[in-house]
Order: C-alpha cells, then structure tokens, then sequence
C-alpha cells in the first residue's frame, strides 16, 4: 500500500477519535456534591402509626365500579382528619368526584404558579388464594420494631402519609408558603384515574390554574437496576410510557372440522399472531442516552463512549438492549400477546378467532401510528384490527429535566440522601401524573424510598411492607422539597453551586443503612 495512502488512513483514523471523544466528553462530567442538609426531627413511631391506621381501611378499586369502595375511602378521610389536626385547620379542603381529595395550602404570592404533591388512595386486592402465604394479613396494618405491612405501605399510602406528615410538621415549625401548594389524592388510580385524578385536572383547569411543578409516585432510590452502573441511584420518570391494546379478530368460513379449508380463523390468527411478535416496533435511545449522560463519570468510559456516538454504536446498543425485558421496554414500544380467544367445539371451524395485543408506546409512537404500524405488519384482508378508545393514551410528553423544577428536586435528594446519582427516566406503567401534563410542563415520578434487594416487587405482591426509617426519612425528603420548591427562597435556591466537601464513605453508609 502506497505510504501516502497509509498516511491518509491514518489521519482519518486519529480525526475520527478526535470528533468521537470530542462528543463523549459531556458525558464524563462529575456529579456535583453538595452538603448534606440537617434532617427534620419529627416522630418516627407516630408516622408508623399513622401510616398502619390508613392501612386498615381497605380502600380497594375495582373495575367497572366505582363505588365499591367509598364507604372505605371516606373511613379513610375521616382518619386523615384525626391524625392531621393542624393540616385540617390550615389547609382549604375539596372533596372532588365521589372521594378524592385536594388541600390547597394558600401561597403569600399568589402570581406564583402552584406546586402540586400528588399520591392515590386506592390499592388492588390481596390475591384470596395466597392469603395463607402473608407473614400478617394483608390490611392489618401490623407493625414490628422495623417494618409497617399491608397492601398499600409501598403503593402508595405510605406516600400519602410523608406527605401530610411532611405538611403538619412545617406548619408546626411556622413555615409559610410563599407558591401555593396543592395535595393531590386520588381515589382510583390503580383502575385508571377517570374519577380521580382526571377530575382534579378538570377542576383546577376550570379554574385556570396552571402549575410550576407536580410530582407523583415513581422510581425509587435502587441499586444494579441498570446496566454498567453498581451505585445507587434515585430514578425521576420525567415521562410515561402510553397504552394501546387492539383486538385482532381472524374471520373464516365455519362448518364441519370433518370437511374444513385449507385454513381457519384460528390458524389466520395465529399467522397474524407470528408477525406482530416477528415485527417488534423500532428501538430508540434517546430516553436511555439521557439516563447515562446525567450518571456522567460514574459510568465506564466504555459505555459512555458508545451512547455518545450512536451514529456509529447504535445497532450494537439496540441489539445489545434489545436481549433483556427490562432494558428492551426502556428502548422500544413493547408488544405483548395477552389474551387469544377462538372456538366452542372441538369439531366446529368457528367463524372468528381473536386476541389482544398491549403496547405500551414509547413517546414519539402514536396510538394512531402503532395501529398502522400492526396492520401494515399483518398485511391480511381476513383479519381486522380495532381499539377502545377508553382503554388507550398516548405517551406523556417528556418533562425538561434542565429546568428549575428537575434541577430542585435532583438537589434536593442528594441534599437528604448522601449525594446519590440522580437520573430521569422512562416510567414503564401508568401513573396519575399523565393527567397533570395538561395543566403542568413539569411533571415528574419519584418515590423517596430506597428499594434493597428484599423489597422489590412487593408494591402488588405478597408481604407488601416498608421500614419504618424509610417512612421517616420520606417524611423529612417532603418537608425539605416543599421548602425548597415553595418556601420564601423559591426554586432559585437550588440553582447549581461549585462542588463542596463530601462525605466521608462512612459516613455514607451509616447514612443509607439508617434510611433502610
């Protein structure tokens, strides 16, 4: 090869990783530090016991009907009212649709918009056929010397209980709001929000309020949840997955299966079956890129590199991501295959055969789009394809997470939770927080808690729990983000600062292990 040529190559080559580092270099900036705050001395035991108390009530939806648990939720409310006595005499109350309830903690700057602090009510059943396996009954509300159980402690009156908690300790210390702030609890979420928080929307939207700020129930403070990263790290949904489920129905001629064609409905459906599942939608990065940028230099230069330049990393990263169930949804519409229905006898071709597909859509992918997209991809006159449009909404738009809401928050978890990585993510289900995105620009998901190893995947399973030092480290997060977001000083407090003195590893660890 002429020297010329080799020479050529070479450059190429050394401007390539030149632009290539050029691009990474953003994201391998470190996390400022800042000084970890003087924690709110409120009373541990009688936040446990107020949080067992609403555990009793057993305020669980059903669908279909929304009645069925008032009597519960009221029970619930009138509790509220014993346990918060300064909350109640400060705060105005509104009772909206049949039981969800919204307090407005009045502002001294009414040309401020509002802040909003929402949580829900409502939790699903306890399976009756694993009633034997719960260490104690599921709304009992038991209390030990280190956890709170019951179905709700986790999902999510536990939140409900920092909350107010959170609010009767401020307004005994003589904190005055100077932005009003709103408390937001719903009555259904867990059946789909129509009568709780959609209504609270409408009825601050009747009054044209807008809001600065809201956030809802979310990620919590993990360990190993992500790839290439060992820390902990707290994880803000900034958006929302949307939903979609389509009934496919296969159409054939029936008769006789002693005389049947060369196919039937059901083999149609499964045909058109195969293809949705051969032809998952497109995968996109940005959500995940995001994440893994706000980790900076906590994160191996390796992979920093790759999500820096997807122009050249992207296939390998979406193949990569695309192998495991839990990256795989952070990346792409997900397709699911829930329901197949087809048939009477066993010697009748039925007429028709059907089956639900649920998507949960990734921003950017419409209802409208993935609809096209599954037709297109089934590509059979035989089979049509159709939605409930009571059943199905598009994904949230994606809250900025350089502005001042996202930046106080992020400032505000690491000034109580030892300066741990903050990052915005894609929530995967369905909160009430996607209603708050008509009347709000920032809307974010995050839960004070940190999730160890034995705590995952309790919110809807059996032995629902949670420490009481995380409750109470709950309770201190809320009345320190409240004074952030609505005290005299305003948003502005949490303006980035130069990097300060951390704390000794220690000191770290003594820090988390008594949150737990």
């Amino acid at each position: 090869m002429p020297f010329g040529v080799i020479v050529f190559i070479l450059v190429a080559l050394i401007l390539l990783a030149v632009f290539m580092l050029l691009r990474t270099s953003p994201h391998l900036k470190v996390s400022d530090h800042v000084r970890q705050v003087e924690l709110p001395a409120v009373n541990g035991e009688k936040i446990a016991q107020n949080l067992s108390e609403i555990i009793r009530c057993e305020t669980v939806s059903v669908d279909g009907d929304p009645t069925a648990n008032l009597a519960q939720l009221r029970e619930m409310r009138r509790l509220l009212e014993d346990q918060y006595p300064l909350l109640h005499r400060t705060l105005d109350r509104e009772i909206v649709s049949d039981a969800s309830l919204l307090y407005r903690w009045r502002g001294s700057n009414l040309e401020l918009p509002a802040v909003l602090f929402a949580a829900h009510m409502d939790v699903v059943p306890a399976d009756p056929g694993t009633l034997d396996q719960w260490t104690h009954p599921p709304f009992s509300g038991h209390m030990d010397d280190e956890f709170i159980w019951g179905r709700g402690t986790l999902d999510i009156k536990g939140q409900i209980t920092a909350l107010m908690d959170a609010v009767e300790y401020l307004i005994g210390q003589g904190f005055k709001p100077e932005r009003t702030l709103y408390l937001a609890f719903g009555q259904d979420e867990e059946v789909g929000g129509q009568h709780g928080a959609a209504e609270i929307v409408n009825y601050l939207s009747a009054r044209g309020e807008s809001l600065e700020a809201v956030v809802d129930e979310g990620g919590g403070i993990t360990e190993g949840e992500l790839p290439a990263i060992s820390e902990m790290v707290a994880m803000v949904g900034n958006a929302e997955k949307g939903h979609l489920t389509l009934n496919i129905t296969a159409h054939a001629k029936p008769g006789h299966s002693a005389r049947p064609g060369k196919t039937s409905a059901i083999g149609i459906l499964a045909n058109a079956i195969q293809k949705i599942e051969a032809n998952p939608l497109p995968a996109h990065l940005d959500h995940l890129r995001d994440v893994y940028q706000s980790l900076g230099g906590s994160v191996d230069f390796l992979t920093q590199l790759r999500f820096a330049n997807t122009w050249l990393f992207g296939p390998w990263l979406k193949q990569k991501y695309s192998a495991e169930p839990a990256t795989n949804a952070a990346i792409r519409t997900t397709t699911a295959v829930t329901m197949v229905s087809g048939g009477v006898k066993d010697n009748i071709l039925p007429a028709s055969a059907s089956a639900k597909v649920n998507y949960r859509l990734l921003p950017g992918d419409t209802v409208a789009d993935v609809t096209e997209y599954t037709r297109l991809v089934i590509g059979d006159k035989r089979v049509t394809i159709d939605a409930n449009p009571a059943d199905c909404w598009e994904a949230s738009p994606a809250a900025p997470i350089h502005g001042s809401a996202f930046r106080c928050l992020s400032r505000s978890i690491k000034e109580i939770f030892n300066n741990v990585e903050v990052v915005p993510y894609l929530v995967q289900g369905a909160t009430d927080a996607r209603y708050y995105a008509t009347i709000c620009d920032q809307v974010f998901r995050f839960t004070p808690i940190i999730t160890t190893r034995d705590m995952e995947g309790l919110e809807h399973g059996i032995d629902e729990r949670i420490r009481k030092g995380s409750l109470t480290r709950m309770v201190q997060f809320y009345a320190h983000l409240i004074n952030n977001w609505a005290g005299p000083d305003g948003m502005d407090i949490c303006e980035p600062v130069a990097h300060v003195e951390e704390m000794l590893p220690e000191d770290v660890e003594e820090s988390v292990s008594d949150a737990e």
